[in-house]
């Protein structure tokens, strides 16, 4: 699968490039800008008042369809598109691109031609003034717009690209807000409305083989124009002013995930590093007393971890990153390693070739945001973990009574009291596993109540919890010797072992949680690959509305249920 890309474009969107596309950005002085990745970060700057408007649309629609359109939706129309392609021999995602270039020109016919006329001469009637009868035209065209664009937003794909939306913005205001007046779609919105208003109220009454060219000059001039408007707006020192954007800007942006904001982070580090035009590459090895060159550095360490067999290429990058405390992103801005980062650098390289996880290697690592400790009496977390966090936080309301059953190192526990208006209390039965967790929660400043326990041993059943959380060990007993040796030789095999078929945890923790769980009451669970089935037919006794949601790479990973309200 080809390498994407989620490059949140400066004062732009977030665009979804292949490795030979390239963005197109607006800079804080209204520059636009183009980025190649094929001419190695080549950036080509026009400032022309008016004009820039006209190259931001042209180069955003560009992009928008070559690499918004098809790249994030493949996962969801592949049934359809799979089935055409075989019989056309064509790139299913060329199919998809051309069924939703249609529907874009039927939204467009629909929002612009007869309906907005025949609705506004239902609403106005036939004694009317040609003033409020156009004005009343455009109403009805924004008004289809805002339909069309809310509905979208219940749909997984758009809804996902609006996070990354959103992005792109809270990081270009500084981690204020995920508005931003010159974000492009809030733009192509605005462009819209703004030249529908124009459009109606000009009312051009030329002849019929003028008229269509006459409104398209003045439908792109009006987007001309209301990008200098939006420009102003963005550099506005009031407040209010610049929260007006949110009126439209409301309709193509989400609240991201911290791992978007994370992900995105390393993309917009990535976009000023191509902005850096007058960065020098050093070649020579040694700089000065004690300096080595940073790329010479990297560059053993990758070749070193390759010829291991570690055939993951980001390896490098983060070993290198957390010795050197940078982000992933920020590794293309150095220049140099002292000589002493280096010896740590090499150090690190050899214990990972040994097969010691980087979590391990360093004692830490980063989660949902958020910094912790991690040693030998824990299990690491995994990426996966945080989407069991987070649909336990959607489902959490104010005062609900957490549990997280087998904490480990309090990864779970300590995000869900610090992201979400709630009392958590964690149980494992390893004091070593307790302590690491007690210093995790101390460390990200929130509370959590800690205790030993087997399962549900030293819980009182008059606690009630509303909901029970738990990422139990699912590895099959026979299947512990097979797994990767960071995983078999540096992980507590007590977090691993789920017996002989990998469910025991589960079906202790399904049978007792009824007699903890509340009224309403949820439970959540991290499964593995596999499982979701035998799981939601020990959930069946007691539970009802079983949802199953899948990872990042389309494997059932959490599954959550609700307690029935009339039990046997």
């Amino acid at each position: 699968m080809e390498k994407i890309y989620s490059m949140p474009c400066l004062y732009g969107t977030s665009f979804y490039c292949n490795k030979n596309s390239a963005i197109s950005f607006v800079d804080e002085k209204g520059k636009t800008n183009l980025i190649s990745k094929k001419n190695k970060g080549k950036i080509i700057y026009h400032n022309i008042f008016l004009l820039r408007g006209l190259e931001y649309l042209i180069f955003g629609m560009y992009f928008f369809v070559k690499n918004l359109v098809m790249l994030p939706f493949k996962n969801y129309g592949s049934s359809i598109s799979q089935k055409l392609s075989k019989k056309l021999n064509v790139n299913p995602n060329l199919i998809l691109a051309f069924l939703i270039s249609i529907m874009s020109i039927l939204l467009g016919i629909l929002l612009v031609g007869v309906v907005p006329i025949k609705l506004a001469t239902i609403i106005t009637g036939y004694s009317y003034s040609l003033v409020l009868f156009r004005l009343t035209v455009a109403g009805v065209k924004i008004m289809m717009l805002y339909i069309i664009l809310i509905t979208l937003k219940f749909f997984v794909p758009f809804k996902q690209f609006y996070r990354f939306n959103g992005c792109a913005n809270l990081l270009l205001n500084n981690n204020k807000s995920i508005h931003k007046p010159t974000n492009f779609l809030n733009f192509v919105i605005f462009g819209f409305i703004f030249s529908s208003l124009v459009l109606s109220l000009i009312g051009l009454t030329s002849n019929q083989i003028w008229k269509p060219f006459a409104n398209t000059i003045i439908f792109v001039w009006c987007f001309c124009i209301g990008y200098e408007i939006l420009l102003l707006v963005d550099s506005s020192k009031i407040g209010w002013v610049k929260n007006l954007c949110v009126i439209t800007s409301f309709l193509v942006t989400e609240k991201p995930t911290k791992t978007e904001i994370y992900i995105s982070q390393s993309a917009l580090d990535e976009v000023k590093f191509m902005q850096n035009k007058n960065r020098k590459e050093i070649d020579t090895k040694l700089l000065k007393d004690n300096e080595y060159s940073f790329s010479t550095v990297y560059a053993e360490c990758k070749e070193k971890l390759k010829n291991a067999g570690i055939k993951d290429k980001s390896e490098a990058d983060w070993l290198v990153a957390e010795v050197l405390g940078v982000t992933r992103g920020q590794l293309r801005l150095q220049t140099k390693v002292s000589q002493d980062k280096k010896k740590q650098i090499e150090l690190a390289t050899q214990k990972r070739i040994k097969g010691e996880p980087i979590t391990k290697i360093f004692g830490r690592t980063n989660f949902y945001g958020l910094d912790f400790k991690v040693t030998k009496d824990v299990l690491s977390p995994r990426q996966e973990t945080e989407i069991l966090v987070e649909n336990v936080i959607k489902h959490i309301k104010p005062k609900f009574r957490v549990l997280d059953i087998g904490t480990g190192s309090g990864v779970i526990a300590v995000c869900i009291a610090k992201f979400a208006n709630c009392s958590v209390t964690a149980v494992d039965i390893s004091d070593k596993a307790l302590l690491v967790a007690s210093s995790n929660a101390q460390k990200n400043d929130c509370k959590v109540e800690f205790k030993n326990s087997n399962l549900f041993d030293n819980l009182k059943t008059a606690k009630r919890f509303d909901i029970i959380v738990s990422n139990p060990p699912y590895i099959p007993t026979n299947q512990i010797d097979k797994l990767d040796v960071e995983v078999k030789n540096y992980d507590p095999k007590l977090a691993l072992d789920g017996g002989l078929d990998g469910l025991d945890f589960y079906k202790k923790i399904i049978e007792q949680s009824p007699k903890y769980l509340s009224k309403n009451g949820k439970i959540f669970f991290e499964i593995g690959k596999g499982q979701s089935e035998d799981i939601k037919q020990l959930l069946q006794k007691d539970f009802e509305d079983i949802v199953v949601i899948k990872d990042y790479n389309k494997i059932d990973r959490v599954i959550f249920a609700t307690i029935k309200s009339k039990r046997k």
